[in-house]
């Protein structure tokens, strides 16, 4: 089996990586052209799809691919083809769920049984529903063709389970700049779309959530999220060190000891899990930050929840404190950017 594909810290299910070479065998190239570089064989993939593939390797495979096709339709004609079936079980289970809001629930809590490098949050804020995906920062620059993938999964996905979706009704935030190509992401939506946002999400109504799904199968959305829940459990052992100690981070954001913690569950001293962040040119801290910003800018965004209590949450026994972190973070007070949100 090749190095990147025994990786012990690997970011996707190696079976979207054979998805994508099918894909690009019937375009007329070889999984050799898309794999170079990578010591990743088909053969493994083939007899290992569940093997998770590490981030270099997956960025590798990215670069090939614009490469050897650089047009810009490629992720949406890639990701139009992705159907809940190939999501493993977490498609089954979204497939049998009694409502969207239960399936977009199994999303959140299960997409690590799929990739480690995308994180989505489904928030509320007043009579709409947001998900919000994020990629931590792993994917770099390659962040906006992911995301271009990923909404054309989403809109076949949804036309698929609820029929012709009024997308009209829907916005897109993207966080990055408006390209040539984005001319059909605008057509899709109505015009409803914005560029250079703070975050990446999906708006749209809150009703939605309350959709039955026509292949609602109680027994079965059981037995598949049982499943799910397994593989969270490998997944988790599997993932990335730092974004592992990401996930560690959230749960422990309000304790003043976090780094003892973080280091504890992981099994390590706080100086050997200094030292391995060291090794890849992090600090505990700078991550922290990350982590309490994000979950700040969401819940200002998302939610009701007052200032006081998102400081509190964060670990912030002064919200004089909580006030000067945002805006160093931001550049505005956390009432400032509520009110432009």
């Amino acid at each position: 089996m090749g190095v990147a594909l025994k990786a012990t810290e690997g970011v996707l299910v190696g079976h979207y990586v054979l998805f994508t070479l099918r894909f690009m065998h019937r375009r007329g190239f070889s999984a050799e052209q898309i794999l170079h570089g990578t010591s990743i064989r088909l053969e493994d993939l083939e007899q290992y799809p569940d093997y998770l593939v590490s981030l270099p390797a997956l960025l590798v495979i990215v670069q090939n691919l614009h490469d050897l096709d650089p047009s810009p339709s490629l992720p949406f004609e890639l990701g139009s083809q992705l159907k809940l079936g190939n999501h493993g079980f977490l498609g089954y289970a979204v497939q049998a769920s009694a409502n969207l809001g239960e399936a977009l629930a199994l999303v959140h809590r299960y997409t690590l049984t799929r990739t480690q490098f995308l994180q989505l949050q489904l928030g509320r804020q007043d009579s709409h529903a947001i998900l919000e995906i994020s990629d931590n920062g792993m994917l770099g620059s390659w962040f906006p063709r992911i995301i271009e993938l990923l909404l054309a999964s989403f809109f076949t996905i949804g036309n698929d389970l609820l029929g012709n979706l009024p997308l009209q009704d829907t916005e897109l935030q993207l966080s990055f700049s408006e390209q040539p190509h984005h001319l059909g992401l605008r057509a899709i939506t109505g015009n409803r779309i914005r560029f250079d946002c703070a975050s990446t999400a999906i708006r749209f109504p809150a009703v939605w959530l309350a959709i039955t799904l026509p292949s609602a199968d109680p027994q079965l959305v059981a037995l598949a999220a049982s499943r799910c829940r397994d593989e969270l459990e490998a997944a988790e052992r599997s993932v990335d060190l730092v974004t592992r100690i990401r996930r560690l981070m959230q749960k422990h954001l309000a304790e003043p000891h976090a780094q003892e913690l973080v280091a504890s569950t992981l099994n390590m001293t706080p100086r050997t899990l200094h030292r391995r962040l060291q090794e890849q040119g992090m600090h505990f801290k700078t991550l922290m930050d990350e982590t309490r910003r994000s979950r700040a800018t969401f819940k200002l965004r998302h939610e009701t929840v007052s200032i006081g209590e998102i400081a509190a949450e964060l670990g912030y026994s002064d919200q004089a404190n909580f006030v000067r972190a945002f805006k160093r973070w931001t550049g505005k007070t956390p009432s400032e950017f509520r009110k432009e949100s």
